[in-house]
């Protein structure tokens, strides 16, 4: 378990060594932006693709909605989002956890996500907000997401085509684990609403053959200044898993850390735009 004081988390159980072999190749200030709205942008990553037959696709990952229900700004970040991810059209989307505020706003979320293209594989990870809502047990949120057509991954796989995706627990409320076996022959990709997650369970062996980590969780830090950068990630690495992509050094696996689409306890966002993270393999 973690623990979280003033935002900051500071678990006994570091994991440095493993943290110290990611390497940020591309900041906030790198962003590579592809479409802005008045609320949100795309953001684009290009991925080398290890399985040739994966060039060409393309996934949306978003995370952190933490609507609160009947705001304005809500609606317009959610119709933002649906009309950029429809021209898109990818062929998987990827939610990282954390979806409301006040459970009121579920059914407005729900249709929100059931109006995502169709054709597109959908999975979703829970985050720590997730596990807030005591009255609302796993199975719940199972139910939740699939009622809006979307695959929970509680420390799970999901196959299709030639990818291979696992979804890890929240590292904060849950219990992270690793699977047992990853294959060979798939793009090996993990979901996590937090890179601690994935800091968490790793190894040599499962980062050799991963060719990409999806996390959100920090916000980008929602209020970044000016030489400073983010104020809080709420991450027991501070800052240094705040945003952007990484490279690990001994493995080449990729990591790509969004901003998300929401604010936590404080709304307000500062310098830090809302996003929606596109992976491109190429």
């Amino acid at each position: 378990m973690a623990t979280v004081i003033s935002g900051m988390d500071f678990s006994k159980n570091k994991f440095t060594h493993r943290a110290l072999g990611w390497k940020r190749v591309s900041s906030y200030q790198q962003r590579r932006i592809l479409r802005s709205g008045e609320y949100v942008d795309v953001v684009e990553h290009e991925i080398p693709a290890v399985i040739p037959a994966n060039k060409g696709k393309k996934i949306v990952w978003f995370s952190d909605l933490h609507f609160r229900g009947g705001q304005e700004t809500d609606k317009k970040i959610m119709q933002e989002s649906l009309t950029f991810i429809n021209e898109l059209q990818p062929d998987c989307i990827v939610y990282g956890g954390d979806v409301v505020t006040y459970s009121s706003a579920l059914p407005i979320v729900r249709t929100f996500l059931n109006s995502l293209p169709e054709k597109s594989r959908k999975m979703a990870v829970l985050g720590n907000w997730e596990y807030a809502k005591r009255w609302l047990k796993h199975e719940d949120w199972r139910k939740f997401f699939d009622s809006a057509g979307f695959k929970l991954l509680v420390n799970e796989a999901c196959e299709f085509d030639d990818f291979f995706f696992y979804g890890t627990d929240d590292p904060r409320k849950g219990e992270p684990s690793r699977p047992a076996e990853l294959p060979d022959n798939k793009e090996v990709i993990f979901l996590a609403h937090s890179p601690d997650a994935i800091i968490n369970i790793s190894n040599r062996k499962m980062l050799k053959q991963t060719s990409l980590v999806l996390c959100g969780h920090t916000h980008g830090g929602q209020i970044r200044l000016p030489f400073i950068g983010a104020l809080l990630t709420s991450s027991r690495y501070w800052r240094r898993f705040d945003y952007g992509r990484f490279i690990n050094s001994k493995s080449g696996s990729s990591m790509v850390v969004s901003s998300g689409l929401g604010c936590s306890t404080i709304p307000l966002r500062v310098s830090c735009r809302r996003e929606l993270a596109l992976i491109n393999f190429i």
